[in-house]
């Protein structure tokens, strides 16, 4: 029966108008003797890329190169395999549950690594991404089994490609996927306030200790006041000023004196003290 249905002249698989037929008979099984099956829907990542890069008759060696390698895998008469539509194809596994499918897929990963796609001398690298549901456990449609099988698929895709994904682990891995999310960026903050608090102890806090002590004992009425353009401000006693720069005196706690130069160009404004 299998070698009667019609073939897509590219692929050799079944073509899609036959797929509808075989899973009403799957479904009449399962129902009827308990004996459900899987479905896995199949995409080759960036197939359009290879398209407009290299041209269709490219983009034919690639459906080949990989339709070749899944009937390598899936030995026949295991499963079912069709073109579902462009680079998309459909497997399907009477009497295998998803897990079961998706180890075999685990095969056929590990078969388009080490097998890349050979074409006018130069080797490609091809892979494929993949979403599988199972008919009755993830649904007792056949339009909501190929619609979960999609659901899968996208994942996939979205989530890195080259990659198998059941669509009854998608809540797992979204709700993984948002915990490592918040893992590390707890580890980030963490490790940003330990640092803050290194850096705090052993460097802000020694240099604001040593500030405390540079107090200025003369009233302030009584100095005069150099105000840079980073805003810094400075009292004391201008010694010297030209058009260079000023040499102003400061004065600290305990009786301790100082001098410092400021250049012009640093000055933004200088408040002189009144006079007595």
């Amino acid at each position: 029966m299998p070698d009667q249905l019609p073939k897509d002249s590219l692929t050799g698989f079944t073509q899609r108008e036959a797929l509808e037929p075989l899973l009403h008979d799957l479904a009449l099984q399962a129902k009827t003797h308990g004996r459900g099956f899987s479905l896995a829907l199949i995409d080759v990542d960036r197939f359009k890329n290879f398209n407009d890069r290299y041209g269709h008759p490219f983009g034919d060696e690639i459906l080949k190169y990989a339709t070749s390698t899944l009937r390598l895998t899936f030995f026949e008469g295991s499963c079912h395999l069709f073109r579902y539509g462009g680079d998309e194809f459909v497997v399907v596994f009477p009497g295998k549950n998803p897990k079961e499918a998706c180890q075999i897929f685990h095969q056929c990963h590990y078969n388009l690594h080490h097998r890349p796609c050979l074409y006018e001398n130069r080797f490609y690298r091809v892979t494929v991404s993949c979403g599988i549901a199972g008919f009755p456990s993830d649904t007792e449609t056949l339009g909501g089994l190929i619609q979960k099988a999609d659901e899968a698929l996208y994942f996939s895709k979205k989530t890195g490609r080259n990659r198998t994904t059941l669509y009854s682990r998608i809540g797992f891995l979204k709700f993984r996927r948002i915990a490592v999310f918040w893992a590390v960026t707890f580890a980030v903050l963490s490790a940003a306030v330990v640092l803050y608090r290194l850096t705090y102890q052993s460097v802000i806090r020694p240099k604001l200790s040593q500030l405390k002590h540079i107090k200025i004992v003369t009233k302030p009425e009584s100095l005069d006041t150099v105000i840079l353009r980073n805003g810094l401000i400075f009292e004391g006693r201008i010694l010297a000023e030209n058009t260079r720069g000023v040499v102003m005196r400061l004065y600290f706690e305990g009786g301790g004196e100082g001098q410092m130069n400021f250049r012009r160009a640093e000055i933004s404004q200088i408040k002189y003290r009144e006079k007595e």
